[in-house]
């Protein structure tokens, strides 16, 4: 079974050719990772004639989509809940998704789909390296590596560049440093992403499920004015010890530059504060009503009961007509692994220091 800490490729193999030069010019491959680059700039050369058929038989279908029914935008940092949240509201039929073919090959949704599809069966890992949830090709998945895939403006080329992180962040998260044309493109493409999210799927509206989109609010509002948004958030030493170790089982898979746990440790730290400055910043932007708060420990006792209340205060449909498809989704999950953790005295000091305000603004207790 392929494992994350084994996997020998990186999903930038799905990007457009045109992003390999440009991540030559802007950021340093270490020499060890050569190789790793090498092969998914390969896999990547190999793809580029399915990638232009397919812009030519897909983009002009997507531009002419209207998009009827305002998305709904889960955002919470990694390790909150959102993905347990995503696969539940992805089992509502109206849902179009970006699912894990598309985060990968979003350059390749009808021609070699199949091709790509059995590629990614054979090489994906069957559970992530966290907590043991299953992956599938078919299954929800988070966008980000997609929107890198398909231009040069995404905050997972933190996967790639590790020790770039906060540049990263500031650049693609906070637009520091990028045009108005630059900022115009993203908002363009990620419109034309969702119309072919949708068409995908055969969803109505658009579920998305993205971390860095914390920190993007104001952009989503550009493109989807009314959009709709569930925000959890979690115990922070819970965060901060699962970010770490999903972080860890995920970079080897992913890097071309080494980091040290105490690199990542602290980037970690930082991403944090940024994306809830970000967020707490944007959410007054967003319309009233169209905005839900929700604690993942009080979510986790009522999956059910939450649900109901997201769909009656966001008013996206009946839940009743849905809730039976939710209730065998939940019922089917089995036991799941959750990690326990035995914070040292260092972490529990880094992360009072550094994340004392969300004990504040969320009231949990803080260790001391």
């Amino acid at each position: 079974m392929a494992s994350f800490d084994k996997l020998d490729m990186a999903t930038l193999s799905g990007s457009s050719l045109a992003n390999f030069n440009k991540i030559e010019k802007d950021y340093t491959i270490e020499p060890q990772f050569k190789n790793k680059f090498n092969k998914a700039k390969l896999i990547s050369t190999l793809c580029y004639p399915v990638e232009k058929i397919n812009q030519n038989l897909l983009y002009g279908k997507a531009d002419s989509i209207t998009i009827d029914k305002d998305p709904v935008f889960i955002l919470g940092h990694w390790r909150s809940g959102t993905t347990h949240l995503h696969n539940l509201l992805a089992k509502d039929p109206q849902f179009g998704f970006v699912n894990t073919f598309q985060s990968v090959f979003p350059n390749a949704l009808m021609f070699g789909k199949n091709i790509f599809t059995a590629m990614m069966k054979i090489f994906m890992p069957k559970e992530r390296p966290a907590d043991g949830l299953k992956l599938d090709p078919a299954f929800p998945q988070e966008e980000e590596f997609a929107l890198g895939n398909i231009h040069d403006m995404s905050f997972y080329y933190f996967w790639y560049f590790p020790q770039d992180t906060l540049k990263i962040f500031d650049k693609f998260l906070l637009g520091k440093g990028l045009s108005e044309e630059k900022k115009q493109k993203w908002r363009d493409e990620y419109l034309r992403f969702a119309k072919l999210a949708l068409m995908q799927t055969k969803g109505e509206r658009f579920l998305s499920k993205n971390p860095p989109h914390t920190a993007r609010v104001d952009e989503i509002l550009k493109v989807f004015p009314n959009a709709k948004f569930i925000y959890i958030y979690r115990n922070p030493y819970e965060v901060f010890g699962s970010t770490f170790r999903f972080f860890k089982g995920v970079l080897p898979s992913q890097k071309f530059q080494e980091i040290t746990d105490d690199q990542l440790s602290d980037n970690i730290l930082k991403v944090f504060t940024k994306m809830y400055d970000k967020y707490e910043s944007d959410k007054s932007l967003i319309p009233e009503g169209n905005l839900v708060e929700v604690k993942y420990e009080e979510f986790s006792k009522d999956n059910i009961g939450y649900l109901s209340d997201i769909y009656r205060d966001l008013n996206i449909g009946d839940f009743n007509s849905v809730k039976p498809l939710m209730e065998e989704y939940l019922n089917g999950l089995g036991t799941h692994k959750k990690h326990q953790y035995n914070f040292p005295q260092d972490v529990i000091d880094k992360v009072n220091e550094h994340w004392h305000y969300a004990f504040e603004k969320w009231d949990y207790e803080m260790i001391k």
